[in-house]
């Protein structure tokens, strides 16, 4: 005969030797089951032990009915949290479409990804809202999601701020001329070893290019980026930048984004940046496509032409017309 199975059911047998059966889930207190398992009577306390220790609904001290957290609890409370702890209590029927974009805009500041994400759940949290008649209206619905892979570029001003607040002989300046006058991503010139310094230039092998394969360069070293690497500090015998103790790091992301806010810049001023703005550089000081690339190690014109799009186009526009002839001169 098959034995019945069911969860939270204990069984022991008492002093007299009586086969005792009762319900207990962790944390909650014991209910004794009469009658033998399968039995209607058995059954019935089963039933009726489950729905006493089923699990309260959300207290309504806590949250109101038709807000927010009501609406989004049991679907997508988990990734909605952050959202949640500030916005929560918040009626879903009143959130007005300009507080919907300030919270999106809010997260987008800093994680273009992580607010594609929040507007995406969002909308569906207000998609059933509106099929469960709480609201006639989507607010995020219409907000554009961002374009993923566009850092800011820094602008000359930023990098000035950014230099009078960390002299050479300071970390965070030699990483911020390690990014900027070698045109490198992040992963990259963290692993720069002091080797590859060779007859004025460093050699990198950069790691973001096709599976399988390496892409080495030769950047010659600016004379800015001499006095940083002269200034230092040297910590440790091999890498150009490292921990404070001499460690090799894993990314600049974390010392650039508490440094540029030190020098009272806006989050938008990230490492990546700065290799955009040393292509915008390049591309501002007369450069050719090929010669952008031999610094970015870009292969095709489309990347190069994304990671310059902010060049000075003013300046550029006028070194073209001065290249037109002058018809009446002749």
């Amino acid at each position: 005969m098959a034995r019945l199975k069911l969860r939270y059911v204990n069984e022991y047998r008492d002093r007299h030797g009586k086969v005792r059966r009762y319900f207990r889930r962790p944390g909650a207190r014991a209910i004794p089951l009469p009658g033998l398992p399968g039995s209607i009577e058995f059954m019935s306390a089963y039933q009726a032990a489950l729905a006493i220790v089923a699990p309260p609904p959300p207290s309504p001290k806590h949250v109101i009915a038709g807000s927010l957290a009501a609406v989004a609890a049991g679907s997508y409370r988990a990734a909605l949290k952050p959202i949640l702890a500030v916005h929560g209590h918040r009626l879903v029927r009143e959130l007005p479409a300009e507080a919907a974009r300030h919270i999106i805009e809010a997260i987008g500041a800093v994680h273009p990804g992580m607010a594609n994400l929040t507007r995406s759940v969002l909308s569906k949290v207000m998609a059933y809202a509106i099929e469960t008649g709480i609201r006639r209206d989507n607010p995020f619905a219409g907000l554009k999601p961002y374009r993923l892979g566009t850092y800011h570029t820094w602008t000359d001003a930023e990098i000035g701020q950014f230099e009078r607040r960390w002299p050479l002989g300071t970390r965070e300046r030699l990483a911020f001329a390690l990014l900027l006058y070698t045109g490198q991503r992040g992963g990259d010139v963290v692993k720069m070893l002091r080797s590859d310094i060779i007859d004025g230039r460093i050699r990198v092998a950069q790691d973001k290019v096709r599976k399988g394969t390496i892409n080495e360069l030769l950047i010659p070293i600016h004379p800015a980026l001499a006095r940083a690497l002269q200034a230092g500090p040297i910590v440790g015998m091999t890498h150009l930048i490292t921990s404070t103790r001499g460690t090799p790091l894993q990314s600049l992301t974390k010392l650039i984004a508490a440094a540029a806010k030190a020098a009272g810049l806006p989050p938008r001023c990230v490492a990546h940046g700065l290799r955009k703005a040393a292509l915008r550089r390049l591309a501002e000081a007369g450069s050719t496509t090929k010669q952008i690339a031999a610094v970015s190690g870009h292969r095709s014109l489309s990347e190069i032409e994304r990671y310059t799009a902010r060049a000075d186009q003013a300046g550029l526009a006028e070194a073209a017309i001065a290249k037109l002839r002058d018809d009446e001169a002749y």
